[in-house]
């Protein structure tokens, strides 16, 4: 099936393509009738091929205006089951490093390794540090230890142990060639509802396994959190997470959408599907991926019933002369979208003409009334100035509909770009609280009557192995580092910053870090340059350690974030491959710049722009359409740990070119002009008016015989410069001249600018003279044309009269009349004269 008969399907549920439809039918409704009744007027007037072009151009916008419409709408929907499932898969990234780390605790392999009378006793002491642990990753139900047969033998909750769970979970984790076991499914042992566990083996200083550990993810409350955000406000759209085989495995609604219920896919396109007896709008995304983690294959689908899928009335924001200028010359549409103005005002141009011509026709009939003719031209031109809004409220519909899906799209990348920041900067925060509980860094701190070199002697190589195991699992850091009372640097993960052990670090957030209270909190630098991070900017977050027995720190541990690195990769995400777009994340307070993916904005510098309200703004040298997003945090983090963070997200996408915005002076607009008004049974003379070099002029109709458009031009050679040639017309050769000359103009001729009106000589002699464009046919008073003087006006005046400002409008500019015969005579009979 073709796009276009694709779209097709949807038109009777777009009420803009149904209302536009409906005005446009009607208008054809007139045109044909007007066309019937010009060609029995008797002026013969044929306007089929104008209302052909009409008919044609009506289909094309209202194609446009369908496709666009549902552009729209695919985009954003595909946009949230592309954001749902892609956002999981990167939460669910960073528990394949928490299992295997957690593995490894040594507080868990001495109780595994112990009898079961022994765990018995230590249990407790366990289970706290499990709740340690999920108080800290919140995204945690529990933490499970089953022995190697399938036993639970701790957890935090105390009514599950002794459950026994299938040996086959076991035997995966116990002999996996990867770093984790991820599965999905119903465990009668932890739960009635399908569970979402990431497990791996415990082992002794060997390698034997001596259990399997296993975290229990918030599987419904995840995916809650991440769906309310992206369809609130929305009526009728809902988000759905498929398996592998096109389950539902969660739903936005579950009375309406079952878990477990199948689901068609519209994994190519944006599609209508069915369900449950009904029609909808859906389309489904598998996840891009995250640093090569792909999850257990399942995907987002997003969907709302067809009958409401386009119905919400959305607030059409009115753009300014501006941003209409911009929006003009902007790179967002398709050449066959621009050419529907142009088209739209070359039809326009074309009836304009034949109207004018059909009112020249009529001023020159020598009997018959002309009245049925006359109402039939002005019913014409007013049905070709409602065809002509029609299609500019279409086609202002148009660029809103093609406009706001970008002004909306960069302004949900922007939501995306800071939802991602939060949500891994939420893990930075767990990560140095957790890591300072390590036993080998309270183990060595508790030595606290020891000196430096003593700790660092006795404990330094263990630590530095810790924390170099930490940082190969956790890759987003460039280096880890603990201190101790005074600030002094004890020991590093990266050898590169070996240099630094033994180092005070006078910074702000140490002593912060080391006067906190408890293991719950945490403390993040500025972000500022720092020879922690070889003198660029980023943040650190850092914990206390903590000895039993004592209320005060004894040292700390610092992570450094690898912010250039990771902070651009977010961005990157974000705005993809799309060399139009490029993203920043910003300090909300001071607007400096935290990361960029445009090489002309620094990190650390300020950004310029960043306080304008407007959603379209200049950058250097281009028009741009802006995003912002605020930082919202995630669970607790920046909502009620008490860290305060404001930094915003920021998209922008280029439109268009400043030079390219600026349009030449139009001197021949389609402007109204004020004509005297003619009173009951005055006596009045039919003017036909144009434009010529920027100003305009009548004639009197009955000397004009026509106006032509793209006639071509027969150059003469050796002809005077105010012949533009010859053509033929009526089956005559007549000459065409041109005022350009008067007028300083070095162009006389050019048949895609200029029109050419055909006129009267003597002995009704026909020549052409070239004009810009015919404007309007009006009948004046008699009383108001005031014939001039040639002795005032000079010998080579082509002026014959002047149409005076009726009163009240005496300072309005006033209308020439020219005289066909003295521009016959002045420029063709007298030319050297001239």
């Amino acid at each position: 099936m073709s796009e276009q008969n694709h779209t097709t399907r949807y038109n009777a549920y777009i009420p803009e393509v149904v209302a536009y439809q409906k005005s446009l039918d009607q208008l054809s409704e007139r045109w044909n009738l007007l066309s019937l009744l010009g060609q029995m007027s008797n002026i013969g007037m044929d306007i089929s091929e104008t209302r052909q072009a009409f008919s044609n151009l009506s289909e094309q916008l209202l194609q446009r205006l369908s496709e666009e419409t549902v552009k729209k709408l695919s985009i954003e929907l595909g946009a949230k089951a592309q954001v749902a499932i892609d956002i999981l898969i990167r939460n669910l990234f960073e528990r394949t490093a928490d299992i295997g780390f957690l593995a490894m605790d040594t507080i868990i392999c001495d109780f595994a390794r112990q009898s079961n009378e022994e765990q018995k006793n230590a249990l407790p002491e366990l289970q706290n540090r499990f709740h340690e642990y999920i108080e800290k990753y919140s995204v945690y139900s529990d933490v499970l230890l089953f022995d190697l047969d399938g036993v639970l033998i701790a957890s935090t909750k105390d009514e599950k142990i002794g459950n026994k769970i299938d040996s086959a979970f076991i035997y995966e984790a116990m002999h996996t060639s990867q770093e984790y076991v991820e599965s999905f499914g119903i465990y009668p042992s932890i739960s009635t509802k399908e569970s979402l566990l990431y497990s791996y083996r415990v082992c002794d200083e060997k390698g034997t396994p001596l259990a399997v550990l296993c975290l229990v993810f918030k599987f419904q409350d995840e995916m809650q959190v991440i769906i309310s955000n992206l369809i609130e406000n929305e009526t009728w759209a809902d988000i759905l997470l498929l398996d592998e085989k096109d389950r539902t495995i969660y739903s936005s609604n579950p009375f309406h959408y079952a878990l477990g219920a199948p689901q068609k896919t519209a994994l190519k396109r944006f599609d209508i599907v069915p369900f449950s007896g009904s029609e909808y709008v859906a389309k489904t995304q598998a996840t891009k991926g995250y640093q090569g983690f792909y999850g257990l294959g399942w995907k987002g689908h997003a969907l709302m019933p067809l009958a409401f899928a386009f119905g919400a009335q959305q607030t059409h924001v009115p753009f300014t002369e501006e941003q209409i200028k911009i929006i003009k010359h902007s790179s967002l549409f398709s050449e066959e979208f621009t050419s529907i103005p142009t088209k739209a005002e070359a039809i326009q141009r074309r009836l304009d003409m034949t109207i004018w011509n059909g009112n020249v026709q009529i001023a020159n009939q020598k009997s018959g009334d002309n009245s049925f003719s006359k109402s039939l031209l002005n019913e014409i031109s007013r049905t070709g100035a409602q065809t002509k809004k029609t299609f500019e409220e279409s086609i202002g519909n148009l660029n809103w509909t093609v406009v706001a899906s970008f002004i909306n799209g960069a302004a949900f990348k922007a939501k995306l770009a800071i939802d991602i920041m939060d949500r891994n900067l939420y893990e930075r925060a767990n990560d140095c609280r957790w890591w300072a509980l390590s036993p080998v860094f309270i183990k060595a701190f508790s030595a606290k009557y020891r000196d430096f070199s003593t700790i660092r002697k006795e404990f330094g190589h263990e630590m530095t192995e810790v924390l170099g195991a930490i940082n190969a699992l956790y890759t987003v850091y460039s280096n880890l580092f603990l201190f101790d009372t005074q600030g002094c640097v004890i020991a590093v993960s990266q050898e590169k910053y070996a240099h630094l052990i033994g180092k005070r670090i006078g910074a702000h957030y140490i002593a912060q870090t080391l006067a906190l209270k408890s293991s719950k909190e945490y403390v993040v630098s500025p972000f500022e340059k720092t020879e922690l991070y070889d003198g660029k900017h980023t943040y650190i977050y850092s914990a206390p350690i903590f000895i039993e027995g004592a209320k005060e720190a004894q040292g700390g541990i610092g992570i450094v974030f690898d912010a250039e690195a990771q902070f651009e990769a977010m961005l990157r995400d974000v705005v993809g491959a799309d060399e139009r777009s490029f993203a920043l994340f910003i300090e909300t307070k001071t607007n400096n710049v935290i990361a960029s993916t445009n090489p002309d904005i620094l990190m650390g510098e300020r950004c310029v722009f960043c306080d304008s309200s407007e959603n379209m703004v200049l950058i250097q040298d281009d028009y741009y359409i802006v995003g912002k997003a605020k930082s919202q945090g995630y669970r607790e983090y920046k909502c009620s740990d008490g860290y305060s963070n404001d930094v915003t997200a920021i998209v922008c996408i280029r439109v268009a070119n400043k030079d390219a915005c600026v349009e030449p002076v139009v001197k021949n607009g389609k402007k109204q002009y004020l004509y005297p008004k003619v009173g009951a049974s005055e006596k009045t003379v039919e003017l036909s008016t144009f434009w010529m070099n920027g100003t305009l002029f009548a004639i009197e109709s009955q000397y004009i015989y026509a106006a032509l458009e793209g006639q071509d031009v027969t150059q003469v050679i050796g002809c005077d410069e105010i012949y533009v040639g010859m053509i033929t017309w009526n089956n005559k050769t007549i000459p065409v001249a041109s005022l350009a000359k008067y007028f300083h103009h070095t162009c006389s001729y050019n048949k895609e600018l200029h029109h050419i009106i055909v006129l009267k000589g003597s002995e009704d002699k026909p020549f052409g003279l070239v004009i810009d464009m015919v404007q309007d046919s009006p009948e004046v008073p008699q009383r108001c044309v005031d014939e001039t003087s040639q002795a005032m006006m000079g010998h080579h005046t082509l002026t014959k009269a002047i149409v005076k400002s009726d009163v009240g409008q005496e300072k309005a500019e006033m209308l020439s009349i020219l005289d066909p015969l003295k521009i016959e005579r002045y420029l063709i009979v007298e030319k050297n004269a001239l």
